[in-house]
């Protein structure tokens, strides 16, 4: 139905503009619980969310133990008529996608799947949150489980730095503990504690559901009614948080890292969510950290090459929140990096934003909205994150009419007001930092009229037209990547796709970064394996700039000399960061061994020799083979019409270079390794067994099957699930994963464990593929892969971007646009006989390339 729109009122020379209003209803049952519904009829599917307003803030005597998340955990382990399994197989059986998160202030439990199941998803559900038996032997398990995921987080910088910054800004608050709590802490807690919070905090009165999709609103207030009505309500107090005393002067906390890579992290106490500074803050963060335009980036990253990547925000609890600015460079660089960071902000606080830039932060917040709810999960959050917050489904709106009507000289105001140069924290995580420092200053289809085009010059045009939201996106997509380089260039086209950002011969690098940005549109320029990939993400009217951008970029590169170290460097990062990561290192090491011989032993970054390696001469020879009518195609979906469109790309590209298709993406490639064991050692607490299988390429019919069968060893419904992490306790997470290239392909199961644990969970992870291998899938497990397989096919069909990704890929690689639209009577006619002949082809352990990623010795003694 057509959504009615209110504009609102832009700064001078600005554009208008609009965000869908709110149209949700909200019915509060007898026993407080309130249900928000949203109907929207665009797909056959639903998002029904139960939010809990209670999270890691409001475990009161028991703060940092992470409670609220290990009761997230414990709501998946059985209920008084369901075990796991039931839960798990259940969903997966009614097309349901399940999961849930814990954060400071809210506990969420989803299910996305089909709207004609939602009665179904809510059954449950609410079986979940009210009837959890909490059982003390499944809480000794999970609490082993979820020590794994502590250990996971302890490997990564990311998580490391976020939790050392919340401890040092905040001495008081509870946001000072990390959400999953404080190993120490966790250990401690017993069944009776667990019980205790969903006692006080699993009651009627203080849960919400919002359900977005293609429902009834009188069906779904009778289903919330029929299974959550009888829920009874209980007295219940908030939680009483205390004040976060004013930080005086600055604090420093440094931890050392095993990574070659230095994070630095500085932080500013701020006031809560509801402040009336909140919506500048979050346009100061945009501007300092968002983006290849803003000015962190530009001044750092572009212009000094002190860093690899920036960002900046403002998160916050109802009391209390943390500005935050985070960089990562090499070592030697970390001193200069963080008085380059104190620079750009003290500048800011000095003169504010201009006008050009706020208008850019505007339109790029109404754009970011505006594709929230291009999916019935996006919508259901941003329901709820309002109606938690605000009580009001009018959230949007406000939050956008208060960022309308700032001025640079209100953004100036509150960086000075907030970033207070004697007041702030720096937190650092890499290697050999903790030494004393000083302290710096400062219907089952896509409703869409898909239309293929063969222009004059040879170029295939895909266009989709739809009118749902003022969206478009649009794909170039060019073969390129691991086939068509060489063992002496590998990496070469994603460092020629960041190269053509620093410029074209209309263009400098900063107007390029900046052009779209300034519009609330997203620019795209990366390869993968297979190809380049340039793109835009715009509102309705900025197509044609945007279309002029892209075709500037691939006509007119300028690939300057003096970028490439700076790509480089950046890329060699990656790389190293790739290496801090146990089962990417083992997924990486299978894969080496399973196409030896075969282009795809490289991956599409490359390695540190080649690209350190690599010339401009190399760059400029990828780009102009790749770059030519007969070896790419572009795609255009949204809010826009066919014919226009096909007047625009043929105007656009009308200079495109005759050429033909890559001839290495037309071949069957032929590996030479057998399969064996090899074992490789980190300075992590996990451990990771990664068992790959040589398969098939994407254009091979048995790829359909092996995707059945990766859905099927994926979720928590699985076999490999119930059998090795519930029954057995010998794995945080295991699964599968089905890998299909061009003329190539793998297949991988894996699982991180306990290092006491891996060869118990070898032995067991090699026994179900063997078992699958002799029997194949059971047809309960083939019926549950071929439901959750449909309902990720339609979730993948929602946004204009998806589309025009997959229609765009599927014509390139010679499937055709049309392949998504086949794929369910392709899936519904493969049998249980054609899976187990598939399974005993391919699997079994004398096919099995077996890669072992151990914690070294010094990890162990750490541990």
């Amino acid at each position: 139905m057509p959504t009615l729109r209110k504009t609102l009122a832009p700064k001078r020379g600005a554009p208008a503009l609009t965000v869908p209003t709110p149209d949700a209803s909200v019915i509060t049952l007898p026993n407080g619980l309130e249900l928000i519904v949203r109907e929207d009829h665009a797909h056959p599917l639903v998002s029904v969310q139960v939010w809990i307003k209670a999270g890691s803030l409001h475990e009161e005597k028991s703060s940092g133990a992470g409670i609220a998340h290990c009761v997230e955990h414990m709501l998946f382990k059985g209920t008084e008529k369901r075990d796991a399994t039931q839960i798990s197989q259940g969903i997966q059986a009614l097309g349901g996608y399940v999961n849930a998160y814990t954060t400071f202030n809210r506990t969420v439990y989803w299910i996305d799947g089909l709207a004609e199941h939602a009665d179904g998803y809510l059954d449950i559900l609410s079986d979940m949150v009210r009837n959890s038996k909490l059982d003390a032997d499944e809480l000794h398990r999970e609490k082993d489980v979820i020590r794994r995921e502590m250990a996971m987080d302890n490997d990564d910088p990311g998580g490391t730095i976020q939790h050392l910054l919340q401890a040092t800004v905040f001495r008081k608050h509870p946001l000072g503990h990390p959400i999953i709590g404080h190993r120490e802490v966790f250990d401690q807690i017993t069944r009776e504690d667990v019980a205790a919070f969903v006692q006080r905090q699993y009651v009627p009165n203080n849960v919400f559901i919002v359900i977005t999709g293609d429902v009834d609103t009188q069906a779904m207030k009778e289903s919330v009614t029929r299974w959550f009505g009888e829920w009874k309500r209980r007295a219940f107090d908030p939680v009483l948080l205390p004040d976060e005393p004013r930080q005086q002067g600055t604090r420093f906390a440094a931890r050392n890292f095993a990574t070659d890579l230095t994070r630095i992290a500085l932080g500013w106490q701020i006031p809560g969510e509801g402040h009336a500074d909140k919506p500048a803050l979050d346009v100061l963060a945009f501007l300092l950290g968002s983006g290849r335009s803003s000015r962190l980036y530009q001044e750092l990253r572009e212009k000094k090459a002190l860093a690899h990547w920036v960002w900046s925000g403002a998160w916050c609890a109802a009391e209390c929140g943390v500005f935050g600015v985070e960089a990562e460079c090499n070592p030697a660089d970390a001193t200069q990096l963080r008085a380059g960071m104190h620079e750009v902000l003290a500048q800011m606080c000095k003169a504010g934003p201009g006008l050009p830039e706020l208008q850019k932060a505007v339109r790029a917040t109404l754009s970011s909205q505006v594709r929230s709810l291009t999916t019935v999960k996006g919508q259901a959050g941003s329901i709820g994150h309002g109606w938690l917050l605000y009580g009001s489904l009018d959230y949007q709106r406000q939050y956008l009419a208060a960022i309308s009507r700032l001025t640079p000289e209100a953004v100036r105001d509150v960086a000075r007001r907030y970033l207070l140069p004697d007041a702030f924290s720096t937190v650092l995580v890499g290697p050999d930092v903790e030494k004393p420092a000083s302290t710096a200053n400062g219907a089952d289809s896509a409703r869409a009229d898909i239309q293929r085009f063969k222009l004059k010059n040879g170029l295939t045009l895909l266009v989709g037209e739809n009118p749902r939201l003022p969206l478009v996106s649009m794909r170039a997509n060019f073969l390129a990547g691991v086939p068509a380089e060489t063992d002496f260039t590998a990496g070469v086209t994603q460092i020629s796709a960041q190269m053509m950002l620093k410029g074209t011969k209309k263009r400098s690098a900063a107007v390029i970064a900046s052009e779209l940005e300034n519009r609330g549109g997203q620019l795209q320029c990366s390869a993968d394996a297979h190809r380049f990939i340039l793109g835009a993400d715009v509102m309705r009217g900025d197509e044609t700039d945007a279309l002029d951008l892209i075709a500037d970029l691939i006509l007119n590169p300028a690939l300057p000399q003096p970028g490439l170290p700076d790509v480089k460097k950046r890329q060699i990062a990656n790389i190293q960061e790739e290496k801090e990561d146990p089962l990417t290192v083992a997924m990486r090491k299978a894969r080496r061994e399973i196409f030896a011989g075969q282009p795809f032993h490289r991956t599409a970054l490359g390695n540190e020799e080649t690209v350190t390696s690599l010339k401009l001469g190399d760059c400029r020879d990828m780009v102009r083979a790749s770059f030519v009518t007969g070896n790419g195609v572009i795609s255009v979906f949204g809010d826009v019409k066919a014919e226009e469109v096909k007047k625009q790309v043929e105007k656009a590209f009308l200079k495109l270079p005759r050429g033909a298709r890559h001839s290495t993406h037309s071949r069957t490639y032929h590996a030479s390794a057998k399969p064996a064991t090899w074992t490789e050692h980190l300075e992590k607490e996990q451990a990771v067994i990664v068992i790959g299988f040589r398969t098939v390429g994407l254009e091979d019919r048995d790829i359909h099957a092996l995707n059945l069968i990766d859905e099927a060893c994926s979720d928590m419904g699985s076999r490999l699930f119930n059998r090795i992490r519930e029954e057995l306790g010998l794995a945080y997470y295991v699964g599968a994963q089905n890998f299909g290239a061009m003329g190539a392909g793998a297949f991988y199961f894996y699982v991180g464990t306990d290092p006491a644990k891996v060869k118990l969970a070898e032995k067991e992870l090699m026994a179900q593929i063997n078992d699958l291998a002799a029997n194949g899938l059971h047809t309960d497990e083939i019926d549950r892969a071929r439901v959750t397989w449909r309902s990720s096919w339609l979730r993948a069909q929602q946004g204009n971007p998806g589309m025009a990704d997959v229609i765009a890929w599927n014509e390139l690689n010679g499937l055709g646009w049309d392949h998504f639209q086949k794929l369910p009577g392709i899936m519904a006619d493969i049998s249980s006989r054609e899976i187990q002949r598939i399974a005993a082809k391919y699997f079994g352990q004398k096919n099995a390339f077996v890669v072992r990623v151990l914690p070294s010795k010094e990890s162990k003694e750490k541990a």
